[in-house]
């Protein structure tokens, strides 16, 4: 793994590639820790899985460095590569077909009838309500009602904004704990089946481990199938959505770079050149320019807003379609590549399937375990403190999202596998 991530590095010639090695050691060992933590029967009860682990050991190594008043070294700087490490991990998650076939119609009908239209919403209410910058907003609410983590990492891609994908993943690391315990002594108490209970769990637990986690939690084979399934279908959304954010988002900073243009040329034309020049021949008994400095302002008040900080890099060359590429996440290709590769090249053997499918979901989540390192490396908790209102929102809004994702969800898995 750390040599083909090394080839990654050089072959793009990151910086501090060469440092990469040292670096990766280290993100690495923070990785071991974290899965020998999670291991531990009694931690694995109390679902505290090795993505909590590795973001609390990540960000406890970045705040010591902090506290000695350095700065993160470049062998770890390189090696934090949350978006690399995530992109792999979902590469490698190799669709069966032979495995969704069977409950795919009812698998589709609770993962993916209500999570465009309420992830839509919640992102609104993140950005309208509650004023959480609108960015962060969708990659929360994505995050929630997707598959954690790795839509989190896409959505950020995809707008070009990869870093503030970083405190949504730790919140949403942190409390989805609660739903992973609870919701299958919930399940027993309103008496759901085990298969109801199973596409419960997947279609609203965040991570993939973690709906595992819970299925067996309510110790059911069925359940565990089920939910599996559930959560490899809504996992498929995050390529076709990511692709959608993407196109959409490109388009939107094309818009703002238009409205900036024709705002800055129509100031152009309302200030008149006699006008400046009368008001600089205005001067005070000491020759200085009172009213020039007062046009001065008003011509500053005047300035047509810029656009957003990602909109300022547009160049005006750059067409849809090329910026719509450089928002693609390409990892969506690799995705779709393995998913063929798995279901044409691999023979019709069970045993042969599960063994290559297992093989590769293990390595896929030492990928997932690596990436949680690097979050916990990006969180400082000077930056936290400074941002606690944000962080209060952040928090408001996933909470807000978890509880209408759980019932509505709910409600959906109780009518496709009772009725359907």
């Amino acid at each position: 793994m750390g040599l083909l991530l090394w080839l990654a590095m050089a072959a793009v010639r990151a910086p501090n590639w060469k440092q990469y090695p040292f670096g990766y050691v280290i993100v690495f060992f923070v990785a071991l820790i974290s899965k020998m933590l999670a291991s531990n029967v009694h931690l694995n009860k109390a679902s505290l899985g090795a993505s909590i682990w590795a973001i609390i050991f990540g960000f406890v190594l970045r705040n010591v460095i902090d506290m000695l008043g350095k700065r993160l070294p470049g062998y770890l700087k390189v090696a934090q590569q949350t978006e690399l490490y995530i992109a792999a991990s979902l590469v490698l998650l190799c669709i069966d077909i032979s495995v969704l076939r069977p409950l795919a119609p009812r698998a589709l009908f609770v993962s993916w009838l209500d999570t465009p239209l309420l992830f839509m919403v919640i992102a609104w209410v993140g950005w309208r309500v509650l004023k959480i910058d609108r960015q962060t907003a969708i990659i929360l609410s994505g995050a929630t009602f997707i598959c954690g983590s790795s839509a989190a990492i896409a959505l950020g891609a995809s707008m070009g904004v990869p870093h503030k994908s970083q405190m949504p993943i730790a919140i949403i690391s942190i409390f989805t704990i609660p739903s992973i315990i609870a919701l299958p002594y919930i399940a027993h108490r309103l008496e759901f089946s085990s298969a109801v209970s199973g596409a419960w769990f997947g279609g609203c637990v965040d991570s993939t481990g973690g709906v595992i986690a819970s299925a067996s939690i309510y110790g059911d084979k069925e359940a565990i199938n089920t939910s599996a399934v559930v959560k490899m279908v809504q996992n498929v959304l995050i390529g076709p959505l990511s692709v959608l954010m993407a196109w959409a988002w490109s388009q939107y900073e094309l818009y703002e770079q238009r409205k900036f243009e024709r705002e800055e040329e129509l100031l152009t034309q309302q200030s008149p050149p006699e006008q400046t020049q009368q008001n600089e021949n205005i001067k005070d008994d000491n020759g200085s320019s009172i009213d020039t400095a007062i046009a001065t302002i008003a011509m500053d008040n005047r300035q047509p807003t810029p656009p957003t900080s990602t909109s300022k890099n547009i160049k005006k060359r750059d067409k849809a379609h090329v910026l719509l590429w450089k928002r693609f996440p390409k990892f969506v290709i690799g995705f779709v590549l393995t998913a063929v590769l798995f279901n044409t090249t691999i023979g019709e053997d069970g045993d042969r399937r599960t063994a290559i499918n297992d093989f590769c979901f293990y390595v896929s989540e030492w990928f997932s375990t690596l990436s949680f390192v690097s979050i916990g490396l990006g969180l400082q908790l000077n930056e936290m403190k400074q941002n606690i209102r944000n962080l209060g929102m952040l928090c408001t809004l996933y909470i807000l999202a978890q509880t209408v994702d759980i019932a509505i969800t709910g409600l959906l898995a109780w009518v496709a596998f009772t009725f359907m």
